[in-house]
């Protein structure tokens, strides 16, 4: 159980112009896969699936595979993707607890979707990774002085 959460909890509830999608994330363990909010992560999936869908991003079952390919094998398409199906988000649960943390990131519950858009020793060397990372660091850049 996080040691202040209920104290952190009330806190952020008395600053009106903050709310989930814009509050800092302070931690002492930072995880590089997690920089990024659900929302975020969604929009910037949907964009890739729609602007590199032929290109080549992973090697499964002894084919390589594009990422439109990746989405039809896992029977998904851009308008089955929401907040809610990507379900990538931490809770009490896991804290301190990596194996459930490594479960609850990966989009969608897929391990394909996780190494081709949250890993960076991947067949598209963390392209992905590096990009949203790149959008994260700007997007905080824009919203420093709110």
């Amino acid at each position: 159980v996080m040691l202040n959460a209920d104290r952190e909890f009330l806190a952020q509830k008395c600053c009106p112009h903050r709310d989930f999608y814009n509050v800092r994330k302070v931690d002492t363990h930072v995880h590089h896969s997690a920089c990024m909010n659900q929302k975020h992560l969604l929009r910037f999936i949907k964009s890739k699936l729609k602007k590199n869908s032929d290109e080549i991003v992973i090697y499964r079952d002894g084919k390589f595979l594009t990422l439109g390919e990746v989405f039809a094998s896992l029977n998904l398409t851009p308008y089955d993707l929401n907040v809610d199906t990507l379900d990538v988000h931490a809770d009490k649960n896991t804290f301190h607890r990596f194996d459930r943390f490594n479960l609850k990131y990966n989009p969608c519950g897929q391990s394909r979707l996780r190494e081709v858009y949250m890993k960076q020793d991947n067949l598209i060397h963390g392209r992905f990774l590096a990009e949203i990372t790149k959008e994260v660091f700007s997007d905080l850049e824009n919203a420093k002085y709110q």
